[in-house]
């Protein structure tokens, strides 16, 4: 009520316009945006660090398979004999599919799970899964086995897929502190 006064003073001694005290006035009218509510905790579990470097052994071995068979392939049809060109080819051939599995591997979604018992062996399994091949092969599948019809799997694996490029993986944290047993997941 104090703010109604002082405006309405002001717009009678001069120093507001009618327009600028009538938007002040309309300001003051309008209820106050209520606070956002806390965001939920997000559970977050940080991708293991080797993750981001298990890559380049195997880019960099590609690198030199593919030099080595080009070192043998270039030797074979310098030489009349061209014995060394199978194996030139050989190698270089398997060198060029680790360069690509090697940049695929960094560029790839990886599922990490590790599962720790009280008494039994901890496993951790660590893979990179292509899941835009798996659910093609799904759609693929699907009027072979009756039973993917109506499941709509592949539909939920495209979001899946979507949601990580998007930058959020998908991660489940169980830890039963009393049996001191844990299973982490992330996918991303």
């Amino acid at each position: 009520m104090e703010d109604r006064l002082r405006i309405l003073k002001q717009i009678e001694t001069g120093e507001l316009t009618v327009e600028e005290g009538a938007r002040q006035l309309q300001s003051l009218a309008q209820p106050p945006e209520p606070p956002e509510p806390p965001a939920a905790p997000v559970a977050s579990a940080a991708r293991p660090a080797w993750m981001e470097w298990l890559w380049q052994p195997v880019f960099w071995t590609g690198v030199a398979l593919a030099g080595g068979g080009g070192l043998l392939l270039s030797n074979a049809y310098a030489s009349e004999a061209g014995g060394g060109l199978v194996w030139g080819w050989l190698l270089f051939a398997l060198g060029v599919l680790e360069v690509l599995l090697g940049w695929w591997m960094q560029r790839a979604h990886w599922l990490f799970v590790r599962v720790r018992a009280h008494d039994g062996p901890n496993v951790t399994l660590a893979l990179p899964l292509p899941l835009g091949l798996a659910a093609g092969v799904l759609r693929l599948a699907r009027p072979f086995v009756p039973q993917l019809a109506q499941t709509g799997v592949d539909e939920m694996i495209l979001a899946l897929r979507e949601e990580v490029r998007g930058g959020s993986p998908l991660v489940v944290d169980v830890d039963e502190r009393e049996s001191g047993e844990s299973v982490q997941v992330y996918f991303g």
